[in-house]
Parts: structure tokens; C-alpha cells; sequence
């Protein structure tokens, strides 16, 4: 496991239920592809701009089945 997977891992354990879960990828000049799969097959996919956050609430155990984070391959400007 990488280390930006392990560390986004032990954030979700170490958050509270009910509180907010917030990865902040700050310093990452590239579009980001976030995917949350629910159980009940709830998808949710979210792109995230350079220098913003993922915010949300972390719900009971077994809610989040799947987290994908994709960064997209910046190339600089054109």
C-alpha cells in the first residue's frame, strides 16, 4: 500500500462518526477524479480543481464500501 493511501486510510479510521473527513490536496497542480461507492450501490463521483478539498461526513461502519482517488496526468501549460 502506498503512502498516501495508508495515510488517507488511518484519517477515515481516526475520524469520528458523524464528524467531517477532510483530504486536502494542496500542492497538487492537477485535477483530481474522486469515486465513492456506498453499499446499496450508491455511486458518487466528484472532480476536484487544484488547491480545494474533499469534504464528508463519515457515516456508520460498512456505509463507504469504496474510495477511488485518481490523479489526472498534468502535462503544464500549452
Amino acid at each position: 500500500m502506498d503512502d498516501i493511501e495508508l495515510v488517507i486510510q488511518k484519517q477515515i479510521e481516526n475520524t469520528k462518526i458523524g464528524e467531517d473527513v477532510v483530504l486536502s490536496f494542496k500542492g497538487e497542480p492537477t485535477i483530481i477524479d474522486i469515486e465513492m461507492v456506498f453499499a446499496g450501490g450508491w455511486i458518487i463521483k466528484q472532480e476536484i480543481i487544484p488547491g480545494k478539498e474533499l469534504r464528508f461526513t463519515k457515516g456508520e461502519e460498512g456505509g463507504l464500501t469504496d474510495l477511488t482517488i485518481k490523479l489526472k496526468d498534468y502535462k503544464g501549460l500549452r
